[in-house]
């Protein structure tokens, strides 16, 4: 094997960050396509934070029991995640979380807010209204011994007036699993 192949070999089989990965995928869609949005970040959950068992795309509702996110589906089945752990933070009620937040091995956090389905008196699948990955920036600060780092939020959903996935710097608050505040604030110090 020459060099050059060996080089281009081992380029195409390193992973892309998935941050980066996620965004492309959900930016080829329409802005108006937000149902298709949706099953595109149904399936970037079902990539990061597996179910034990289903997908995603089959789940009818999200509930937190004790320290767990559990997913429930149209025939009563339910299931966890592959990896509790990645399951750190929710908003709202125990029973109808608006929102969860899990957070990756690398650390990053991806927050999924939840659609609510009213009215029509089946069970219906899950709506998610976004999914917003985070991504951080640093800056170095003169005569300082650490660094600050700045925290942006990426929405896979919902777009900008011109079809870009929206970005943005906000505090966010949350319960975390063991019933604490889990704050996640626009800058902080690394």
């Amino acid at each position: 094997m020459n060099m050059l192949t060996m080089n281009t070999t081992s380029y195409q089989n390193k992973k892309k960050p998935f941050i980066a990965e996620a965004v492309v995928a959900v930016e080829t869609l329409a802005a108006e396509a937000t149902d298709q949005k949706s099953c595109q970040g149904k399936q970037i959950l079902d990539e990061l934070f597996p179910l034990e068992t289903g997908s995603h795309q089959e789940v009818s509702a999200y509930m937190i029991d004790y320290r767990h996110l559990v997913a429930y589906f149209k025939d009563g089945s339910h299931t966890g995640l592959r990896h509790p752990k990645h399951f750190v933070a929710y908003n709202g009620e125990k029973e109808a979380p608006c929102s969860i937040l899990m957070r990756d091995g690398e650390g990053s956090h991806v927050e999924v807010m939840i659609g609510c389905n009213k009215g029509t008196g089946c069970v219906e699948l899950t709506r998610i209204d976004d999914i917003q990955i985070e991504c951080c920036s640093t800056l170095a600060q003169q005569n300082q011994p650490c660094e600050v780092a700045m925290r942006h939020w990426i929405s896979l959903i919902k777009s900008d007036r011109k079809g870009k996935p929206a970005a943005r710097s906000e505090d966010k608050e949350f319960t975390a699993k063991d019933g604490n505040d889990y704050n996640l604030d626009t800058s902080y110090q690394l």
